[in-house]
Formats: C-alpha cells, structure tokens, sequence
C-alpha cells in the first residue's frame, strides 16, 4: 500500500480522520483536504482552502503525484444547512464532479473511492435490497449523493476509471460532531441530562461503526481483482435503539431518554452487503455491542 499517495478529502472528519492516521501508520504519504485543519504528521499534507476549479485540483494532483483518491469530505448528512441548499450542492455535487474530472485529465489516478450514502435510496422498506434498487431519496442530501453516484458511474463505465461507490449506512463513532441518535443518546447520557427521541424503542435502524467502514475502504484500496462498481456496506447486526440504549447503559449510570408511541419518519430496512462479501471479501465485524464498547473506550 505504501507505494501509492493518496488525496483523502474530508481529512478531518468522521471517516477521513481516522482513515489518514491509518494510513500514515503505515508510512503512506497523504494529502488531505478539509477546512479544518489537522496537527502536522510526518508525510502528511494538508489543504485547509481549495477552490471548486478543475485545474487547481489537477495541480494538487500533479506536485503531490497522487495515485489514488478517497473522497469522504461532504456536506454529512440531511440535519445541515438545509436553509442553504446551493452550499449543499457545491459541496456535495459540484465538488465532486470537478474532483474526478481533474482525475481523468490527470490520467493517473489508479482508484477512486467514493463515499456515497444509504440516503441515496431514500426509504427503504423491503429487507436485504440490491444495489440494483432503484434511488429514491427523500431530502436533497440523499439526492446530491444519488446524483453523484449516477454521475461518476458514467466516468467509471465511459472514461475507464476505476471507481468505487461505497453505499454506506448510518455511520456512528467517537469523533462524529452532527447528529446521530446513538451519539445523542451517549451525549446527554454523559451530561445527565434528558433526552426525547421521535420514534419507538423497537424501531431498528441499520448502524455502521466508523472502524468498519476504515477497514472496507482499506479493502477496496487492496483489492487488485475486477471488481463492480457499487457496494452497499453496513454493520453486522440490525439494532432497536432499545438494544442501543442498553448497551450504552453498561457505560454511563441511568440515561434519562424516553421513546414516543410512534415512528416521526420512514423506517430503513437493513440492505444486502452480500456482492462486497463475494467480490472484495469484505465483512464488517463490529456488532453495536463491539461498536459500543470501542466508541467508548476511545472517549475515556
């Protein structure tokens, strides 16, 4: 692995954070790109400004002879900036489409990892879908991750470039900052102070930990075989938050968090993750207990 630079966007994020460290231990030279800046590390580089221009981008990629992308950085998740629509697109669609153009005018991009997301299938109300299921998301961030994803597969099937659209699910971990109901629920566990959640203990929602989500990137960076172009990617189990709360509980005293009597939004069946078994051999590996129990291991 440590043949090849890498342009990690999102550096400083859920995913992009730990991603470059692992990386970097194994003595990678990264660039990393995110407004927040990191601490300086030995072959390590970071971009804190970069304009949405294709040939800025191809000189980024040029002076660092960068080989392989993973493209984390995104506006995350539907609870932002939903008062500044074009920020979202520029951010998650625009970006994105000047990024991989810079790469195939560059030409020596050998993979380019795409993080996109379960929100591009908007509801999912049928158990262990394809990624053949058909986009149908339901706010504009789903529609800008669907959008990209249908775009860059066009640079992977007209272009030949190897891409890699990874459909991820719900992403929880010590280092998320925008909400997740498994980190509000440990946060105000944390501040001792109440906490009412919009749906039913029984609801079962489909988690991944940030740790399985490095180790499939990880893997597809690896992979040297032929490969598809789109994976689902989720966690082992399919947890209720009423599950979720019990494990938290084995690590903070008495949560003070109450359900409603009804669900405030579509239910998220869990999706099938058998094509990147088969295809990469990947599997994820932490069940919300194991996810749990490093999430807290990390913030102690």
């Amino acid at each position: 692995m440590n043949k090849d630079n890498y342009l990690v966007t999102g550096a400083s994020g859920l995913v992009g954070f730990p991603l470059v460290n692992k990386l970097l231990n194994k003595e990678c030279f990264v660039v990393g790109i995110d407004p927040i800046q990191r601490e300086k590390q030995k072959n390590y580089e970071h971009i804190t400004l970069i304009n949405h221009d294709v040939k800025e981008i191809i000189e980024v990629l040029k002076k660092y002879s960068i080989t392989k992308v993973i493209h984390t950085g995104a506006v995350s998740g539907p609870m932002l900036y939903n008062d500044k629509p074009n920020f979202i697109i520029e951010n998650n669609v625009t970006f994105t489409i000047r990024l991989i153009e810079a790469c195939r005018v560059y030409s020596k991009v050998k993979r380019f990892i795409f993080c996109s997301s379960i929100s591009a299938y908007g509801d999912l109300g049928k158990n262990n879908t394809t990624e053949e299921y058909r986009f149908h998301p339901e706010n504009l961030y789903g529609a800008t991750k669907a959008s990209c994803d249908l775009l860059l597969k066009m640079y992977y099937q007209n272009y030949n470039l190897d891409i890699i659209s990874l459909r991820i699910s719900t992403v929880y971990g010590y280092k998320r900052t925008t909400s997740c109901f498994i980190n509000d629920i440990i946060n105000s566990a944390l501040n001792h102070s109440k906490l009412n959640l919009p749906f039913k203990k029984s609801l079962c929602w489909p988690y991944v930990y940030v740790e399985d989500v490095i180790s499939c990137i990880e893997q597809c960076l690896l992979h040297t075989k032929d490969h598809s172009y789109s994976y689902n990617v989720s966690g082992p189990d399919f947890p209720s938050y009423g599950q979720i709360l019990d494990e938290i509980s084995l690590y903070v005293k008495s949560p003070q968090v109450t359900f409603s009597d009804q669900n405030s939004f579509g239910e998220r069946k869990l999706f099938s993750i058998k094509k990147i078994i088969e295809e990469i051999g990947w599997r994820p590996k932490f069940s919300i207990k194991e996810g749990i129990q490093n999430y807290f291991s990390n913030i102690n």
